[in-house]
């Protein structure tokens, strides 16, 4: 079946991005219905969206399209297959060089998100909580060498403790500290956090001893899920002191209000300390410290992850 998604009609005021840009929509607030859109730029011309990402939680299914045209006018209309049948579309318009607006869909087997809006996508613009920039979630690895000498203690600190105190967590282990997943989400294979309510209201940072979310993988041939990383949670007030420039964050969703709800980094199970607080997947790293881990591309990647390193 072909989606149908409702066009965003380019205007007057329609404008190209600019190079390496990147933007992203997200809704991680709705229970079960999670979606995001990501879009980067190619570095080279500000023609082509380098990587489309189109995730929905409902669906349970990622669609990855790279090399997608922009028009002169601003315009990206592009559509796609969903492994294991459907099918996925976007429809958006530039409407400034660092504003982008449009509407996403998806629908597989008996799901169907519907049209979903994204009504500004915006990177660049400001908006994020002192000492935060937009920017962040462009950067693959983290500033150590602009750390402080202390900073660089605590990171590697957390890093030992992680994997001190996580490495080789088993899922049901996990579940008898207090974390859980989100209701009615499927058990696809691929990427997925646990959450613990009490470290995400406890107003700890960077607490080793309680992340704020787990990470796992579910591989495909039903074997159980691997822990990968961890995630720790901030208040979007002020970034913190802690580490310096070393944590790379990232926000999912803002209040009806647009208020930013927090920031968050992860930290991987990976024995190098620059690829353990990446802002991307460390695949080989990661496949070497956690030889139960085999990574599969067709298959969910993180939110708001901007795939392997």
């Amino acid at each position: 079946m072909v989606v149908a998604v409702l066009g965003i009609a380019a205007s007057a005021q329609a404008a190209l991005p600019p190079r390496g840009a990147s933007f992203s929509f997200a809704d991680h607030a709705t229970t079960g219905k999670n979606w995001h859109v990501d879009f980067t730029i190619d570095a080279k011309r500000r023609t082509r969206v380098r990587t489309l990402i189109v995730y929905s939680e409902a669906c349970g299914a990622t669609a990855v399209r790279r090399n997608v045209a922009i028009s002169a006018a601003g315009v990206v209309a592009v559509s796609g297959g969903v492994a294991g049948g459907g099918a996925w579309a976007v429809n958006a318009t530039f409407q400034a060089t660092r504003k982008i607006v449009g509407t996403m869909r998806m629908n597989r087997a008996n799901c169907d998100t519907g049209v979903l809006g994204f009504p500004s996508a915006i990177t660049g613009d400001g908006g994020g909580g002192a000492g935060f920039s937009e920017h962040d979630h462009e950067a693959k690895y983290p500033d150590i060498a602009g750390a402080t000498l202390e900073q660089r203690r605590q990171a590697v600190a957390v890093h030992r403790e992680v994997l001190a105190l996580w490495h080789g967590t088993t899922l049901a282990t996990a579940k008898r500290r207090g974390y859980h997943r989100l209701r009615g989400l499927p058990w696809s294979p691929g990427f997925f956090h646990l959450y613990n309510d009490t470290y995400e209201s406890d107003k700890r940072i960077f607490d080793a001893h309680r992340p704020e979310s787990l990470v796992f993988w579910r591989p495909n041939d039903g074997s159980a899920p691997v822990l990968v990383g961890t995630m720790f949670r901030v208040s979007p007030n002020k970034r913190p002191s802690f580490a310096g420039p070393i944590p790379i964050y990232h926000h999912h969703a803002r209040s009806r209000t647009g208020r930013i709800r927090s920031y968050m980094t992860h930290v991987w199970m990976v024995a190098s300390l620059k690829n353990s607080w990446a802002n991307c997947l460390p695949i080989l790293l990661l496949e070497a410290y956690n030889p139960p881990f085999k990574w599969l591309p067709a298959y969910p990647l993180i939110e708001h992850v901007n795939g392997p390193c």
